[in-house]
């Protein structure tokens, strides 16, 4: 008897880290899965490789075990879920624009089918992980898209690259496009440099990583990706020099914004003779056309509660105009904020904004308050997907880990047992 004891314990052990074990395995995989990852497939296929029936079989799986772990912890999921009142609004207000949309039918379809899942996983994540564990996870399934592009890239590389087309040769991996891999990239690169400098534990490969990552968003050819992965970096060191204390800084910050505000007065000022001298379309791929179509002519029809979610772009009548104004038809605005508005207004619009400056308030004060890899992540996360999403559409576009991401850091921190604690 006195044998089984301790043999008893270790399978009580042993069973709790398999448990764990099969949990952050579903999470990677969640991640990957609305990362987009096991769309891939040719350029000219309205298909993946994957067939779509084995695709929406892993969408209702994911659904349904994220269900259940949900309910499995039901105490912790309520008070996870209330912890944030404006993410609550966010998502039933989003929900709920069926009620007015332009295309019921589809906007109902898309919010069975892809909101509320990224929602749900979203919760579950910041009810189950703490934000070092996130950041984990959110590395690992980084690195394993990364990797499966370039694997893609070896072994069918008529599909890793872009065949046709104005990106004819540049490196797309698993992605849909050239910008949607550089984005992941550009993200990547980010976590890999935080890893290597504030890392608690010296992590040695990822200097490595870093090159190589580096490397390979070169030859993606994503421009936004590379210069916003630049000022990301740039981003990074900022937060980890300075802290908000004492006259010297006030006065730093305050210099800071007006060299900002310069540069970017000289860039908007001189915007056309730039981008000519650097060989750049002065229309940036026709966005500036697109941009100015939808704010002069496509939102003020439908100012406070857009068109319904997914309704815009999926409507050809919606979309008729774009030729003449743009001279094509895009398959959204490349800005992620326009999208937003489109779909859910400026009420839609204001409580993302309210759910994300309360996110980043909460997330620099974790930031400037510890130099931990881990505790810096939702500050630069919140930071870079206002970024990427001045140029595409990273907030509305399905699948889409960004918003699965962005939900998780906002519930997370409202949550004082998993980080704000230390903050007093």
């Amino acid at each position: 008897m006195e044998a089984q004891i301790p043999i008893f314990g270790l399978d009580k052990i042993s069973s709790q880290n398999r448990l764990d074990f099969a949990e952050k395995v579903f999470t990677v995989f969640s991640l990957l899965f609305f990362m987009g990852v096991f769309g891939f497939g040719p350029e000219d296929s309205e298909t993946g490789i994957i067939p779509s029936s084995v695709i929406t079989l892993m969408r209702y799986g994911i659904y349904a075990t994220t269900l259940l772990l949900l309910a499995l912890r039901i105490k912790s999921t309520l008070k996870t879920a209330l912890s944030n009142k404006w993410v609550l609004c966010l998502i039933s207000f989003i929900s709920i624009s069926f009620l007015w949309s332009q295309d019921p039918s589809t906007t109902v379809d898309v919010v069975w089918k892809e909101l509320i899942p990224m929602f749900l996983l979203s919760l579950y994540i910041a009810s189950r992980f703490t934000i070092e564990q996130q950041f984990s996870l959110a590395i690992q399934s980084l690195l394993i898209a990364f990797f499966f592009s370039i694997l893609l890239a070896i072994v069918m590389p008529s599909i890793a690259f872009h065949q046709t087309g104005d990106y004819a040769g540049s490196f797309r991996g698993a992605f849909g496009d050239k910008n949607r891999f550089g984005a992941i990239a550009a993200t990547l690169l980010v976590t890999l440099f935080m890893l290597k400098n504030y890392a608690e534990k010296k992590q040695g490969w990822a200097s490595a990583m870093l090159v190589f990552c580096f490397a390979i968003l070169v030859i993606s050819s994503s421009v936004t990706a590379l210069v916003l992965s630049v000022a990301s970096l740039l981003l990074v060191s900022l937060y980890q020099k300075f802290k908000w204390m004492g006259k010297k800084t006030i006065l730093l910050v305050n210099l800071s914004i007006l060299i900002s505000m310069s540069f970017f007065y000289v860039i908007i000022s001189r915007w056309i003779e730039i981008l000519t001298f650097l060989g750049r379309d002065p229309t940036l791929s026709a966005r500036t056309l697109i941009w100015n179509y939808v704010i002069t002519t496509k939102i003020p029809p439908h100012l406070y509660f857009g068109y319904g979610k997914g309704a815009f772009w999926s409507s050809e009548r919606l979309t008729s105009g774009f030729e003449h104004a743009a001279f094509h038809i895009p398959a959204h605005s490349h800005n992620g904020f326009l999208d937003l508005i489109l779909e859910a207004g400026l009420i839609g619009f204001a409580l993302f904004f309210v759910v994300w400056l309360v996110a980043y308030t909460r997330a620099v004060r974790l930031a400037y308050n510890f130099k931990k890899a881990s505790y810096l992540w939702p500050s630069i996360f919140l930071s870079m997907m206002i970024l990427f999403n001045l140029f595409e559409s990273y907030l509305v576009l399905f699948p889409n880990i960004n918003w699965v991401l962005f939900l998780s850091i906002a519930l997370s921190l409202s949550q004082k047992p998993f980080c704000l604690r230390a903050l007093g």
